[in-house]
């Protein structure tokens, strides 16, 4: 890319550069040209003066008219300029014969007197009155008994302004050429930022999600399209990172979830098998079976109800946000808890926390798991829900006067299918509190254990 618009854009640049050195080239000669016009037509006074002159001395020497017409000729010519001699009628006497301008026949024609130039002393005075007389042309003088042309080669004029335009178009030639290294170097460093930025692209087409930032100084185009590239570039980035932690949460989703599948599935194609071999005969051993395996179905189908409400969880559908009346959210969890075990001391309270925004389902599933955890790991001890208000945050907490958790419990019992080193024979899938807290951060909150041996537990969700 840099190769290619650099080289088109350093060409643009250096023919604008010729095409501008041209016109000047061609502005200035027109000048000079008018300029060495003028300069010629004083030359040409001066050679009609040295003819006058020249004709005059010859007269006075007593010179044959074709002698004192070749002495003319030869002091009064020069480089570039043609003289020729022509008598009163107009007939050629010396110089070259090419050099016969069509006014000299109407002169001569006409009897037409020329009047030489005034004399400087004699300029402002009246002119005299001669009939027939007109001024002289610019190529032809006047002299006793005939005339004298002149006339200029053009090619003089381009000989005289070779050293002008051999200077001029050097001068030019170094100007475009220093300009298209110059313009050629500029353009690079102005590139330089799209050459990285498409290098970079190529190597997230390539698979390369490395996040990379470019920083320009100034706000032209180039740095708000690098700025442009670096909010793409997080953005993609971030994107796959949060890809990649989903594939992994997926990943070790499906493993946890076959594992702790397996072992219900186990015992029941187990006992079936049992049952097979003719246990079925047998009426307390199969009541007893068939008992396990109920609890197992149960136990089962409590097992995926839960993993499909954390599938829901995990899914990319936004909640859906709705305002919560806080003390009613928390009345309505300890009415639960009293028709589960009306014997059971639940409690609330409301401090300042009037309303919070958030998926209404999500917020109440996550509320009644860290409840019904408290119901289960916790028999016969009261239960305390309280809602506070700080810092623009609502907090709620769910607290309970059982024997505590462990250190190690407390660390890993956010990790799904985690059901601590002692929880005996309690039914559980190990995913109440995953669900808790996936809810809580879908709905921007946090989540947070408080809990020692002897002390009892407390979850605080902070949204």
């Amino acid at each position: 890319m840099n190769s290619s618009l650099g080289t088109r854009l350093t060409t643009i640049y250096a023919s604008l550069l010729a095409v501008t050195v041209l016109l000047i080239i061609v502005a200035s000669t027109a000048a000079l040209v008018v300029e060495q016009s003028n300069f010629v037509r004083d030359i040409f006074v001066a050679k009609k003066e040295r003819a006058r002159f020249v004709a005059e001395q010859s007269r006075l020497e007593g010179m044959n008219a074709t002698d004192a017409a070749a002495q003319i000729v030869a002091l009064s010519g020069g480089p570039g300029i043609r003289v020729t001699v022509f008598d009163r009628s107009g007939q050629f006497v010396a110089g070259d014969k090419a050099l016969h301008p069509p006014v000299l026949d109407q002169i001569v024609r006409s009897h037409i007197q020329l009047l030489p130039p005034p004399e400087p002393w004699a300029v402002g005075t009246a002119p005299r009155r001669i009939p027939q007389a007109l001024p002289e042309p610019f190529t032809i003088a006047a002299i006793p008994n005939g005339y004298v042309a002149f006339d200029f080669s053009p090619w003089l004029l381009l000989v005289s302004l070779t050293p002008y335009f051999v200077i001029v178009l050097l001068i030019g030639a170094a100007a475009v050429a220093i300009s298209w290294f110059v313009g050629r170097a500029v353009v690079n460093s102005a590139l330089r930022p799209i050459d990285e930025v498409t290098d970079s692209l190529r190597a997230l087409a390539a698979g390369d999600y490395t996040r990379r930032r470019f920083v320009m100084a100034g706000g032209d185009e180039i740095a708000a399209f690098t700025a442009a590239y670096n909010d793409a570039a997080a953005s993609v980035a971030d994107a796959m990172d949060e890809r990649r932690r989903t594939e992994e949460r997926m990943r070790q989703f499906v493993a946890d979830a076959g594992h702790e599948l397996r072992t219900p599935l186990t015992v029941i194609g187990g006992y079936i098998d049992v049952l097979r071999r003719g246990a079925v005969e047998e009426p307390t051993i199969a009541r007893q079976i068939l008992g396990t395996m109920g609890i197992e179905r149960e136990h089962m189908r409590g097992l995926i109800d839960r993993l499909v409400r954390l599938a829901r969880l995990d899914s990319e559908l936004p909640p859906r946000d709705e305002p919560i009346d806080v003390a009613d959210l928390l009345k309505g969890q300890c009415e639960a808890v009293r028709r589960l075990d009306d014997r059971r001391v639940v409690d609330y309270s409301v401090e300042g926390a009037d309303v919070i925004v958030a998926d209404r389902t999500e917020i109440g599933e996550a509320i009644w798991n860290l409840v019904e955890n408290a119901v289960k790991y916790a028999p016969d001890a009261p239960i305390h829900l309280r809602a506070t208000r700080d810092n623009g945050r609502t907090h709620i907490s769910v607290r309970d006067e059982g024997p505590g958790m462990t250190e190690s419990e407390r660390i890993h019992a956010f990790e799904r299918f985690y059901r601590g080193d002692q929880r005996g024979e309690i039914a559980g899938t190990g995913l109440g509190l995953a669900i808790a807290k996936r809810a809580v951060e879908r709905a921007g909150g946090t989540i947070d254990i408080t809990s020692a041996p002897g002390q009892g537990t407390k979850v605080e969700i902070s949204i």
